[in-house]
């Protein structure tokens, strides 16, 4: 069930216009946002209730504020004009300070500027959606009998809609707002609170009788035993040491007599021919092996040569990168490090994939993601966006999905690499804007991939 497509029902008609009259806001931006605010506050409640101290508290709210639905028949009432709203401005806010207490103004914040309303006015009407929402989870409350883990479930559901039903240029601010950067990479898991432990009776009234111990007679030996065991146990110095030496001569020779002595010639050339096979076989991509929703950027044939060599970058900030020649960091590199290059140019990830249908990296990607790190760092002016794609295989909404997930894994090893998240856009496009038909594997290769577009330089 989607719970956003429902709520914009509710939404839809003359609503926004009788809000735009109490706020003095234009119907256009407070429809806008309406449309942020829906999947804002059920974002923040998807985290809320991701342990079972927030579900519980989200379950204390609708069943104690008595959050049955009904407000949507009486919404027309409050939205007659200031004075009409009082309660319903008393009643949401009150209901934000409980469910979201540290997103209160932060959300409010958020919507004023993508709205490019007040802040008051999106405080308004924050407080306005957040009790049609908490009625709408009510009524489902009652009507299907949900308990606080079913109804935790259930909103945790609706993340699979999340990214879709929320506005693109809202996406990040979103994410980063709420704090769910984590959970939105992670896969979706029906969650099942641990039941409470038993709590043991203790009667008080009627306290157990000890038994009296009965009077034993204890006897003593007057036998010296540590004295008995100290002879019994002595040994002569010398024999501990005359061991030892026994088994050193003997290991020795036991390794004169087993080593192949030839392959000490030969030693030194299958370390170099080792080392030379490691060079060349990680710079081969295999795209025919990959599997089918791994993202995999274009093999440039004629860079190949170069991938062997590896070449060391200085940075501005004094560090240095090691980057693979014609690589995707190295190119970047150099396109940052040149001071007359316009912005707005765009980029395609190379050497990084996924794990089947996951937004988890494959090994050995995470070096790509972690040069990059170094080198945006390097450059404290550059913002950019990761835009990830794949090819047209399987439902076009869940591909979306997958890939919005995707970009924000990346996002979110560049953050934890101390890169500001206000400098890293991302959108997921799912499927579209094929590069390469998707009517043969190697077509399909090319369309799964990541680009990063240099937003500002």
């Amino acid at each position: 069930m989607n719970l956003f497509g429902e709520l914009k029902e509710l939404f839809a008609g003359d609503i926004p216009l009788k809000i735009a009259n109490i706020t003095g806001e234009t119907e256009a931006k407070v429809k806008v946002a309406i449309d942020g605010l829906i999947p804002t506050l059920i974002g923040g409640l998807m985290k809320r209730v991701s342990n079972e101290a927030g579900a519980t508290t989200l379950m204390n709210v609708i069943q104690r504020g008595k959050h049955d639905g009904s407000i949507n028949d009486r919404l027309d009432d409050y939205l007659r004009d200031k004075e009409s709203f009082a309660p319903l401005f008393e009643q949401g806010s009150s209901v934000i300070s409980l469910l979201l207490p540290d997103k209160k103004s932060s959300v409010a914040t958020l919507i004023s500027q993508y709205a490019s309303i007040r802040n008051s006015s999106a405080t308004l009407i924050m407080a306005g959606v957040a009790p049609i929402i908490v009625g709408k989870l009510g009524k489902l409350v009652i009507s299907q009998g949900l308990d606080k883990i079913h109804l935790a479930n259930y909103l945790l559901e609706q993340k699979a809609y999340l990214i879709d039903e929320t506005p693109e240029a809202l996406q990040p601010k979103m994410i980063d707002t709420l704090g769910i950067a984590v959970f939105m990479s992670q896969e979706i898991k029906p969650i099942q609170f641990a039941p409470a432990a038993p709590i043991k009776s203790v009667s008080v009234n009627n306290p157990v009788a000890a038994k009296p111990m009965a009077e034993q007679k204890v006897t003593y030996s007057g036998k010296n035993y540590e004295s008995e065991a100290s002879e019994s146990m002595k040994i002569p110095k010398w024999f501990l040491p005359s061991i030892l030496i026994v088994a050193v001569i003997a290991g020795l020779g036991y390794f004169a007599f087993t080593y192949d002595w030839k392959s000490l010639s030969s030693s030194s050339t299958a370390i170099t021919d080792s080392s030379d096979m490691e060079e060349v076989t990680g710079a081969v991509i295999d795209t025919n092996s990959l599997s089918k929703d791994t993202t995999v950027a274009k093999v440039d044939t004629a860079n190949t040569i170069n991938e062997t060599k590896t070449i060391g970058v200085n940075l501005p900030n004094g560090q240095k990168v090691d980057l693979t020649d014609g690589s995707f960091t190295y190119n970047f590199a150099r396109y940052l490090s040149d001071s007359v290059a316009a912005p707005n140019r765009i980029f395609t990830f190379d050497h990084i994939g996924f794990e089947g249908n996951t937004a988890a990296l494959t090994a050995g990607s995470d070096k790509t993601v972690n040069d990059l790190a170094k080198i945006i760092l390097a450059y404290p002016r550059v913002q950019i966006k990761l835009t990830a794609f794949t090819d047209n295989t399987g439902d076009s909404l869940q591909n979306i999905r997958l890939t919005a997930r995707r970009a924000v894994a990346i996002r979110n090893i560049l953050i934890g690499n101390g890169i500001k998240d206000t400098r890293i856009d991302f959108v997921g496009r799912g499927s579209r804007n094929p590069i390469a038909s998707n009517a043969t594997e190697e077509g399909k290769a090319k369309n799964r991939r990541i680009e990063l577009k240099v937003v500002k330089k």
